[in-house]
C-alpha cells in the first residue's frame, strides 16, 4: 500500500517578509533554528556527480547542488537541493539534523511510496525538526524555509524515490545527509525537506 508523508504546517501562498526581497547569490550563509540548530555554516554549489560528495570544510560547508532543481536565487521555480556530511566520528556540519532525525525517525512504521523502476521505498519517519526555519542569505537578500517533514531512507533506495528526486516542485527544499548514530554510520540518508515561508 503506497501513502505519502504528510505535512504538520501547510504550505501558504503568500511569501515571508524575507522572501519578498531580493534573492540570495550562490553563496552565502545557512542556518537552521529549532532542537537541531545549525549557526556559523555557509553555503556554496557543488556540480551534479554522482556520487554526490559535498567538498568541505565539512564542518561548516553545505553546498546546494547546479544540475538538479534550482539555486537559492531561484527556489520558487523549483526544488533546491542542498548536501551536507554527517559523520559517527566527528561533528560535522549535518550531525545535528542528522543525529536528531535518526534518533527520532520511526523504525517500527515504515511509509512506503512507489519508486521507478518498480522499487518500493521505505521511509522512516520523524517529526522533531517540524516548524523548523532554513535561511540561506548573503549581503543582498535571503531565502526562508519552513520544515514539513523529515524522515530516513535507505541510500540503496533513496535514487529510487520519485517524490525526494522530483526536481520541479516549486518552492521546496531538501536537506540530505547520512545517517549518524552516536559514532556508528548507518546505511540510510537522512531527509528533510520544506516550503518557502
Amino acid at each position: 500500500m503506497a501513502t505519502s508523508t504528510t505535512s504538520s504546517a501547510a504550505p501558504t501562498t503568500e511569501a515571508s517578509a524575507v522572501n519578498k526581497g531580493a534573492a540570495p547569490g550562490g553563496v552565502g550563509s545557512f542556518t537552521m533554528d529549532g532542537p537541531a540548530a545549525i549557526t556559523g555554516a555557509t553555503y556554496d554549489s557543488m556540480p551534479y556527480e554522482l556520487p554526490l560528495n559535498p567538498a568541505g570544510p565539512q564542518d561548516t560547508m553545505v553546498r546546494w547542488v547546479t544540475g538538479w532543481g534550482q539555486s537559492p536565487t531561484t527556489p520558487e521555480k523549483g526544488t533546491t537541493y542542498v548536501l551536507g556530511h554527517a559523520w559517527g566520528q566527528q561533528k560535522l556540519v549535518f550531525n545535528p539534523i542528522s543525529e536528531l532525525v535518526t534518533a527520532t525517525a520511526d523504525m517500527n512504521a515504515p511509509v512506503t511510496v512507489p519508486g521507478d523502476e518498480g522499487v518500493t521505498v521505505r521511509r522512516f519517519n520523524s517529526t522533531a525538526l517540524n516548524g523548523s526555519k532554513i535561511t540561506m542569505s548573503d549581503g543582498t537578500g535571503a531565502r526562508e524555509w519552513v520544515v514539513d517533514t523529515a524522515y530516513l531512507v535507505d541510500k540503496d533506495e533513496a535514487a529510487y524515490d520519485t517524490q525526494l528526486v522530483d526536481e520541479t516542485i516549486p518552492g521546496r527544499i531538501v536537506l540530505i545527509a547520512c545517517s549518524v548514530d552516536g559514532s556508528q554510520d548507518l546505511d540510510y540518508n537522512v531527509i528533510v525537506e520544506g516550503h518557502l515561508d
